[in-house]
């Protein structure tokens, strides 16, 4: 599959309400780590990742819409400048499962409204962590069709820090707490990235500051869902894919980008896919997980760790860098993708 060019990026999560803020909060370690009202099994208080400008009593879907519309405006501009017309939208968003079940029709009508209309929504992904993923293969695969036009936008949206999804985490035990040492802290994020053809740059005066080279799926068939020990199966036949697809060149990447939880079962499953992967893999090996900043995000994790991979504030030497983003969902769905970052003219003078 032929690479498109990465033209615009919005963000919002608890450490940025825009791209900017956000890439540089993470850059500078800054967390928003915080007790909440929801009490655990030892009467002690859930730690989340939350946005402090939403008010806690929100549900999660009302706590989605808002994080969605804000990272919105990172790429209304964009949108803007394009001729009349929609634009193809592919939106990433949670697992069945954890937590209350998302109202998408809620909140796919608070997008649209927010767009007012510019937007086309293609298609609709549920599958956490693997949704942005699976969401960038629909729209790569439809930009070199031609079906999805010069220009689609990709976004991913979720939220595990409203107080029903919190409880949820008690009830289940995953929460990062005196009873479960190896647990997570929920989080929540929202992001859209605009993708583009090669061809459509120069006629849309956009300009790209990044690519995205290649885009693998897979299953697990031994997910965290099912407690049993992690073979990596399936992330390493997404990594397998990434090597052997044309686009990439089978080359390495300089950095490897999670979007996990700090869940144990996670790094044993990098850990597995990484020595059967070696060859695509950086030296000396650099990871950086989302959980580090953001908690568990979900779908949300996803657009942003794209996002840091093509932040140019991260590289010191010049030239292009390679990025591996991959996440694996709880149910076992596994999406992955290597971008790279580009120099604007204004950097290569």
């Amino acid at each position: 599959m032929s690479a498109v060019q990465v033209v615009g990026l919005g963000l919002c999560t608890p450490v940025g309400t825009s791209a900017h803020m956000t890439l540089a909060s993470l850059r500078a370690g800054l967390v928003r780590f915080a007790e909440t009202e929801v009490l655990d099994a030892v009467a002690e208080p859930v730690r989340a990742s939350r946005l402090s400008l939403l008010d806690a009593s929100l549900s999660r879907t009302e706590r989605m819409v808002a994080l969605a519309r804000q990272a919105l405006t990172g790429v209304r501009p964009l949108m803007d400048a394009l001729p009349p017309g929609r634009v193809p939208l592919y939106l990433g968003l949670p697992e069945a499962g954890l937590g209350p079940q998302v109202e998408q029709e809620a909140l796919v009508a608070a997008l649209l409204a927010q767009t007012e209309g510019r937007l086309d929504v293609v298609q609709v992904h549920a599958a956490g962590r693997a949704a942005f993923f699976e969401a960038l293969a629909s729209a790569q695969k439809d930009l070199h069709s031609g079906r999805a036009g010069a220009l689609a936008l990709v976004g991913a949206v979720d939220s595990l820090a409203d107080s029903a999804s919190l409880e949820a985490h008690v009830g289940a035990r995953l929460h990062l707490g005196r009873p479960n040492p190896d647990g997570r802290i929920p989080g929540e994020a929202a992001g859209f990235v605009a993708l583009a053809r090669p061809s459509a740059l120069k006629p849309l005066k956009l300009e790209s500051f990044g690519v995205l080279l290649g885009t693998s799926l897979a299953v697990e068939p031994r997910p965290f869902a099912q407690s049993r020990p992690s073979l990596a199966e399936g992330l390493t036949e997404a990594l397998h894919a990434l090597r052997r697809d044309s686009a990439t060149g089978g080359r390495c990447v300089d950095a490897v980008l999670a979007c996990q939880p700090g869940d144990a079962f996670w790094a044993t499953e990098f850990s597995r896919s990484y020595l059967r992967n070696a060859a695509l893999m950086p030296e000396p090996l650099r990871v950086l997980v989302a959980g580090e900043g953001l908690g568990d995000a979900g779908a949300g994790a996803g657009p942003v760790m794209l996002g840091v991979a093509l932040h140019r504030a991260r590289w010191r030497q010049a030239g292009a860098r390679r990025t591996l983003v991959y996440g694996s969902s709880d149910s076992g769905r596994i999406g992955a993708c290597v971008v790279e970052m580009i120099r604007s003219a204004k950097e290569k003078a």
